[in-house]
C-alpha cells in the first residue's frame, strides 16, 4: 500500500513537472533575449535595418550598394540579438566581396513577440522568401540555436552551403544528455537539423569547440555522421582549444571565410 502510494506520487509530481516544463520552463531557459530596440542599434556606414515582410534584419551590400552575387544569412544564438552581429558585414564579408544578412528573430530586440521554434522558422522562411531570386549562391550560417532556423532555411531549397557553429543534432538529444527523461512530444522547441534539412543537399560545413560544455562536440559528430549517410558532403572542424564561444576569433574566422564561403562562391 505505501509502495502504491509513493508510486502515484511519484508519477503525480513527473506529470507536474513535465507540464511546469512545456508551460513554462523550456521558453525561459532556452531564450535569453534583451529588449533593445533595434532601431537603436549603433549601425556600422553600410549595415541598414531592412523588413523581410513582417519580420528584420541588419544588411550589408557590398561597396556603394552595388552588391554580391553571394549572400550569406546569419542566424545567432538564443542570447544575442542581431545589434551584437552588426560588423559581421562590414568587417568581415564585405571585404571579400559578399553580401550579408544578419536575421533578427521574434521576441527578440524590443520585439513584443515570445520566441518559439515555429518563430524562428518563420524568420528563416521571410529570409529565404526575401533572397530568393536576388542571388545566384546563398550560405545559411548559424551558431548553436541558430543552427535551428540556419537548418530550416536550407531546408526550403536553394541554399549552396551550411556552415553550422556549435550545433546539435536535435534538441532532444542535447537534453537527452543532460538528464531530460519526458517524451518528444512536451518538447515545443525541439529543433532537430536532419530533419530540418529534409531532402535538400547543400554541402555541410561544421566548425565545433572540443571544450564546449553547454553542446558537447559529440552532437556535431552525431549530426555529421547522420549527414554524411544521407549523401551529403560534410566537412567537420574540431578547435580543441575552443569552448561553446570560442569560434569567432579574427585568426581562425577570417581564413575560415576565406576558404568555405569565397572558395565556395567560386565554384
Amino acid at each position: 500500500m505505501i509502495f502504491t502510494g509513493l508510486m502515484a506520487l511519484m508519477l503525480a509530481l513527473y506529470v507536474l513537472v513535465g507540464f511546469w516544463w512545456w508551460a513554462f520552463a523550456e521558453t525561459w531557459l532556452l531564450y535569453h533575449p534583451t529588449d533593445d530596440p533595434m532601431a537603436e542599434c549603433p549601425l556600422p556606414d553600410g549595415v541598414e535595418i531592412i523588413a523581410l515582410g513582417s519580420e528584420r534584419g541588419l544588411f550589408t551590400p557590398v561597396g556603394d550598394g552595388e552588391g554580391s552575387d553571394t549572400l550569406v544569412v546569419f542566424y545567432h544564438g538564443n542570447g544575442s540579438r542581431a545589434c551584437n552581429w552588426r560588423f559581421l558585414g562590414p568587417n568581415h564579408l564585405a571585404p571579400l566581396g559578399v553580401d550579408t544578412l544578419v536575421v533578427e528573430y521574434p521576441g527578440y530586440a524590443d520585439d513584443p513577440r515570445t520566441p518559439s521554434k515555429a518563430g524562428l522558422h518563420g524568420a528563416a522562411e521571410a529570409a529565404h522568401a526575401w533572397s530568393a531570386g536576388r542571388y545566384d549562391r546563398v550560405i545559411a550560417f548559424g551558431n548553436s540555436i541558430g543552427t535551428g532556423p540556419a537548418s530550416h532555411h536550407a531546408g526550403l531549397g536553394g541554399v549552396d552551403r551550411l556552415v553550422l557553429f556549435a550545433p546539435f543534432d536535435s534538441m532532444l538529444a542535447l537534453l537527452r544528455g543532460k538528464g531530460f527523461v519526458y517524451p518528444r512530444f512536451v518538447l515545443s522547441n525541439d529543433y532537430d537539423v536532419v530533419e530540418a534539412v529534409g531532402e535538400e543537399r547543400p554541402d555541410v560545413v561544421i566548425v565545433h569547440g572540443a571544450r564546449d560544455t553547454l553542446i558537447p562536440a559529440t552532437h556535431s559528430a552525431d549530426l555529421a555522421t547522420t549527414l554524411e549517410a544521407k549523401g551529403m558532403v560534410v566537412t567537420r572542424i574540431l578547435r580543441p582549444e575552443a569552448g561553446h564561444n570560442g569560434l569567432f576569433d579574427d585568426a581562425f574566422f577570417d581564413p575560415f571565410l576565406v576558404e568555405h564561403v569565397v572558395g565556395n562562391a567560386a565554384k
